[in-house]
């Protein structure tokens, strides 16, 4: 076995948890504002351009949060195509977002893992396929692992966590055999 390879192997897991240490990224950044274009107060009414100021005679006010629309233009849910009116379903936030913070929780946790579980195969033995074989199934083990437990009544499973969870493995072992292999030295 090569002295090198467990150190190398090492590196990735290293990275994901620098990574799951970083702080969080904000939400919502703010929106971009045009040169010369007056600050608004947040809680202020947005006036579109070419309306009359907030307030003025006839000008309709917008409660915030309200989506923007045309006037008489009926509600849509988000994402509908414009010719679906306000029949098509209600407004809601999606309860399991695709990106959120619990998604790259689950992607940076299945990096660490695949790392660790190659790391661990190349202790053992010096077969490639043997290596990542052992980093997949703790990485995708541990994340069905913890569906099945949140289908036990302890918290809300979803698949779309597994799907973060097999992205993260793919890319855990990806980084890892890419290390091990920038690792080896060329013999010729």
């Amino acid at each position: 076995m090569r002295s090198f390879l467990p150190r190398a192997a090492l590196a990735a897991p290293v990275l994901a948890a620098a990574a799951l240490a970083a702080p969080p990224a904000q939400a919502q950044a703010p929106l971009p504002r045009a040169a010369g274009a007056p600050l608004r107060a947040a809680g202020a009414p947005l006036a579109l351009p070419g309306s009359p100021p907030p307030g003025a005679a006839g000008a309709p006010l917008r409660a915030a949060g309200a989506p923007l629309r045309a006037a008489g233009a009926p509600l849509r849910a988000a994402g509908a195509p414009p010719w679906l009116g306000s029949a098509a379903q209600p407004l809601t936030r999606d309860p399991d977002p695709w990106f959120g913070d619990d998604k790259a929780r689950h992607f940076c946790a299945s990096i660490a893992l695949a790392g660790g579980g190659y790391a661990l195969g190349a202790l053992a033995t010096d077969d490639l396929h043997t290596r990542i074989a052992v980093g997949a199934v703790i990485a995708l083990g541990a994340g069905i692992a913890k569906e099945v437990y949140d289908a036990a009544g302890h918290g809300t499973p979803s698949l779309r966590d597994l799907v973060w969870d097999a992205l993260g493995t793919t890319a855990g072992l990806g980084l890892s055999v890419w290390f091990d292999l920038a690792a080896t030295p060329i013999s010729f």
